[in-house]
């Protein structure tokens, strides 16, 4: 029979590493039922005997508030843990505790974990671990969570607690709010019924914490209890804590800002760097590869569209995302660093004020200017978000920033028809566009997925900085980047696939299934100001932004759609398109179609990893539904304007 055992922690404090670290590559992630949190569980064995490990969602408290810490304590609550161990931060020890002392009081079987005892070393901090133990009567383990080599001595302590069963005492917790004359507190506890997880005390403690005012008096108890549980086990220097050198610059109102975006642009670069060589390896695959299947498929004598489907779609969908995920992994890459020396939470605080009026906290603002490199990148990049729903918020207003691709797109489709000044235009309308959406799809989604007290604002303590640790972020990033590449591949492999049956020319010359459908629903299209070659071509956007130019030049010259899709490598124009372009395609249809391309559903890959990171099909479905319709009405209004000016 499985144990169970529940990692709980606040965020930072190394949960997520040992998580991994305990379970390796035996994981998998779904989400909660019902919620778009994810749900992290995996197993290991020892000594024989199968243990399942499930990552609570990361919370500062159980005060059920937030979406994570209602998932948390309700899955205490339900008792299905054998063991839950306590992660916390060992050089923040006052304020890691909290999570502690608010599980204080329940009867499942618990082991504290201090975590990142090299850091509290570092600083010159040294904490009597057999003392605290002694003090709370349950197991205490110093750990380390970049060490590998420690997790086979960790199981071992699990185990061993999971066989002591030992409970975490309240009776001095308990005396703090008992001395409370303002509170009537053993009233209070009377009153409650008893139940088997939770001491009557404790329950009477979850009573008061109904109200903000009962929320601040138990607070005030808990880190009364935290200070007096730590004296005489916690010893540190002397030093006058003041913000000087680094931090002067790093929080200042102006100084913190720029040095952010510098540091973030710096990132991208230094994501581009590690990037590039598995970038290479992608591009360069359906070049290597496609010349010998078609010799194979030609000399078998294999039917045309199997053929093509196996020397040309497969080796280029299986080097886009090769692409993509050499990107990924450089930008998980550099962000592990930025968290890990302890600056993202500088980037945090510096960025929260503006991120605020989006209803996100400062960590937001890192995913939203990598999305100009490109969108998958930010989507990995919302996972340093805490909160879930600020999370899945921050990835569908990366779907709003313009990437790469397409900001190269667009300036060269409106110099074409409106030459260098009218570009420059439509550029400053995209920015203004852009903004106007990050605004209007905040509006529309903070209030379903975020809660009023999770909007914006955060308080949280700066982590001391400290140097990376580079074997666990390369492992992670590893991690990281095989998961998302994994998982998107299948989905742009199915997607592509069912593109190139729709897109090839079964019928001869231009009629494919999507030319007949297009040709069907032009009379629709054209209220749009498309065409329904410009339709097929937005529609074949949302594969890769990459396909559209090769798509439009393909149908308006009546050739095969389905390979210029796939074969696309960049964004670029021939001599031919630059002439063809204006002849087939009015002013006012181009103003319409480029800010529709703009603002469409972000590529098939970005789409793969916002499910990846969210695991909701009803969230990306109304997300799709939305950018769609979105770019659409866009279409149109710019479209009408169009024919005004240019009537």
């Amino acid at each position: 029979m499985s144990r169970t055992i529940a990692l709980l922690g606040q965020p930072n404090s190394g949960k997520s590493t040992v998580f991994n670290g305990l379970t390796g590559a035996h994981q998998h992630v779904g989400n909660w039922p019902g919620k778009t949190v994810e749900r992290k569980e995996g197993d290991f064995t020892y000594q024989g005997e199968s243990y399942r490990v499930i990552d609570l969602p990361g919370s500062y408290s159980l005060s059920a508030g937030s979406e994570e810490e209602k998932i948390t304590a309700n899955f205490i609550r339900s008792g299905v843990a054998d063991l839950v161990a306590i992660l916390v931060d060992s050089s923040q020890l006052e304020r890691s505790l909290y999570m502690y002392a608010d599980y204080v009081g329940t009867n499942t079987p618990v082991v504290l974990v201090l975590n990142l005892m090299d850091v509290a070393e570092k600083k010159g901090i040294h904490i009597d671990i057999k003392k605290l133990g002694e003090r709370l009567g349950i197991p205490v383990v110093g750990f380390v969570a970049s060490e590998v080599k420690r997790y086979r001595e960790l199981k071992q302590q699990f185990v061993d607690a999971i066989r002591e069963a030992k409970i975490a005492d309240s009776a001095q917790l308990m005396k703090f709010y008992e001395r409370d004359t303002g509170i009537s507190f053993k009233e209070l506890a009377e009153k409650q019924k008893e139940e088997r997880l939770f001491t009557k005390e404790k329950l009477a403690v979850s009573e008061l914490e109904r109200t903000d005012q009962g929320l601040m008096i138990s607070g005030k108890h808990k880190y009364e209890y935290i200070d007096k549980l730590l004296k005489g086990v916690v010893s540190r220097p002397d030093r006058e804590v003041e913000l000087k050198g680094v931090d002067k610059k790093a929080l200042g109102k102006h100084s913190g800002k720029w040095m952010a975006i510098g540091i973030i642009v710096a990132a991208l670069a230094a994501a581009m760097v590690v990037a590039a060589p598995v970038m290479a390896l992608g591009f360069g695959f359906a070049g290597v590869i496609s010349g010998p299947l078609e010799k194979l498929m030609t000399a078998m004598n294999v039917w045309k569209p199997l053929a093509e489907l196996v020397y040309v779609v497969i080796p280029n969908v299986f080097g886009f995302a090769i692409s993509m995920a050499g990107f990924v992994l450089g930008v998980t890459f550099v962000f592990a660093i930025i968290e890990d020396v302890g600056y993202m939470a500088r980037i945090s605080v510096v960025f929260n004020s503006a991120m605020e009026k989006l209803g996100l906290q400062g960590k937001s603002i890192c995913s939203l200017l990598m999305s100009l490199g490109c969108n998958m990148a930010g989507v990995a990049g919302s996972r340093v978000i805490d909160n879930s729903g600020q999370r899945f918020l921050t990835m569908i207003l990366v779907w709003s920033i313009p990437c790469g691709s397409t900001l190269s797109l667009a300036p060269m489709l409106a110099t074409v028809f409106y030459g260098p000044v009218g570009a420059m235009a439509i550029v400053l309308l995209m920015l203004v566009t852009t903004i106007g959406s990050l605004f209007l799809v905040s509006r529309i989604y903070r209030g379903k997925l975020i809660s009023k007290e999770d909007q914006g604002g955060i308080i949280m303590e700066l982590p001391p900085y400290h140097k990376p640790k580079w074997g666990h972020i390369i492992r992670t990033t590893l991690m990281k980047a095989w998961d998302i590449f994994s998982r998107a591949f299948r989905v742009i492999t199915l997607v592509s696939i069912v593109f190139y049956l729709l897109s090839y020319n079964w019928f001869g010359g231009e009629y494919s299934i999507l030319s007949r459908i297009g040709q069907v629903i032009e009379p629709v299209t054209n209220q749009f100001g498309m065409t329904w070659q410009m339709f097929m071509a937005y529609i074949s956007s949302m594969l890769t932004k990459e396909s559209l130019l090769g798509v439009i030049n393909a149908l308006y010259s009546n050739s095969d759609m389905a390979n210029a899709a796939f074969n696309a490598k960049s964004v670029g124009m021939t001599e031919g398109m630059i002439a063809l372009l204006p002849q087939v395609i009015t002013k006012a249809q181009a103003l319409g179609f480029i800010m529709a391309i703009v603002f469409n559903v972000p590529c098939t890959m970005t789409v793969a990893a916002t499910f990846r990171e969210n695991h909701s099909k009803r969230w990306i479905g109304l997300s799709v539904a939305y950018y769609l319709v979105f770019s659409l009405v866009l279409a149109f209004v710019f479209y009408h304007i169009g024919l005004l000016i240019w009537h």
